[in-house]
Order: structure tokens, then sequence, then C-alpha cells
């Protein structure tokens, strides 16, 4: 049975931490390809979310260097708002005798029983958790449950039900994190300043020609999809 990694998200844009987040998830994990979905209208966001084309257009570009990435638009192809539990049953069908990774950050956690048809979900794949970093600057984040940052071993010592979910089985990923959010990217790009190396050359371009989270283009920023 080959192993898949399914990392879903809005990539607004995709930057060099969701490269790494599933390059170390891919080697960890003996991954045979890592799949990045981008999300048309994750059901928890209503705007300020470039276009689903253009976004994913500057994810083909990331991944298209690794041979065990591949960008996927089958969110973009289907009607509604996006949701993970359909993904995945999806991505299944569509590769037959596999086993699903959801790659899923930390902070995410304490929500995914919130989550539409979450007991589904948890039945269907195996929840490759990232655990969350502390940004420069950011005060006393809470972190999945006791309000403060949990280590990965703490992470690792966590159970399903800790989580409000049966019989999921979770796994942490080691990675090396570089405290990169895409919202400080959109900052910088309004604000005139680099993003080069934030994302990779190739991203960094389409944002630069396309004009992308520029404060001229205020249209571009907080376009808001519809079905």
């Amino acid at each position: 049975m080959k192993e898949i990694g399914l990392f879903c998200g809005t990539f607004n844009p995709i930057h060099l931490g969701h490269l790494l987040i599933a390059e170390c998830a891919r080697d960890q994990f003996a991954l045979s390809k890592v799949l990045f979905v981008t999300s048309l209208l994750p059901p928890h966001r209503s705007g300020g979310l470039l276009p689903g084309r253009d976004r994913h257009l500057m994810v083909q570009a990331a991944v298209d260097s690794n041979e065990h990435f591949e960008a996927s638009d089958l969110e973009l192809n289907r009607p509604g708002p996006s949701y993970t539990v359909d993904t995945v049953k999806q991505v299944i069908a569509q590769y037959g005798d596999v086993r699903v990774n959801l790659i899923i950050g930390g902070d995410n956690m304490p929500f995914l029983k919130e989550w539409h048809r979450a007991e589904e979900l948890v039945s269907l794949c195996r929840l490759i958790v990232v655990p969350r970093l502390r940004y420069v600057g950011e005060a006393s984040p809470p972190d999945l449950k006791s309000g403060v940052i949990k280590t990965i071993n703490q992470m690792q010592a966590d159970s399903s039900e800790d989580y409000g979910l049966k019989n999921a089985h979770i796994a942490v990923v080691d990675f090396p994190g570089i405290a990169i959010s895409a919202s400080t990217i959109r900052k910088r790009v309004a604000a005139g300043k680099s993003v080069l190396y934030m994302v990779p050359p190739e991203v960094d371009r389409i944002i630069g020609e396309k004009k992308f989270f520029h404060k001229n283009d205020p249209a571009e920023q907080m376009k808001v999809e519809t079905k």
C-alpha cells in the first residue's frame, strides 16, 4: 500500500514553510508523493483570497521542481465549500490502494472535532500534525489545549481522545520550523518589501508580474470567490 500525503490549504500564497513541512513529512513517513490541494472556498474563510486559479498557479510553480510533489486542483473543480473529508474520499477513489496522510497544523487540532463529518474523516486517513510555531512578536499564543506551546514530544504523547475524537491515528512531523506566514508575506508585498526566499523565486516572480497582493491593486487583495 502506498502512502500519499495530502496538504490542503488556501496557499495565499504558498511559501517555503509549506514546502519544508511537506518535504519533512514525505521523508519521515516515506510518502510516495505529497498532493498540494488548493482550496476553493474553505468553510471558515469568506474573503481576502486571490481567485483559486491564481493561487493554484503559484502552487504549481512552487512544486514543479520536486518529483515527489504534485499540485492538485480537485477542490477547484468541485463546487461549493471545500470539505476535507470529501477530498480524502476523492483521493482514495482516484489512487486506489493507498493510505492518505492528512498534513494538518497543530493549531487546528482542538477544532478538528467540529469539522464536517470529523469522525468519518479521521477514520479514512492518518493525521500528520505540524507543531505550531511561535512567531516573532507574537504575545503568548495558545497551544492545542493548555495555553502553552507544546513540544513535539508532548504532542506525540497526546491521544485522539485528547481532541474529542475516537480512533484517530495521529503522528507528529519533526521539522526545523521557520516562522513564515502567508499574512506576513501579503503585508510585505503591500508595503513594497521583498519576499524573495520567503517564497520560491518562481512564486516571487509571479507575484511581481501579476501584482498579486500589491497595495495599488486592492481588488486583487480582497477579491471574494463565489461558487
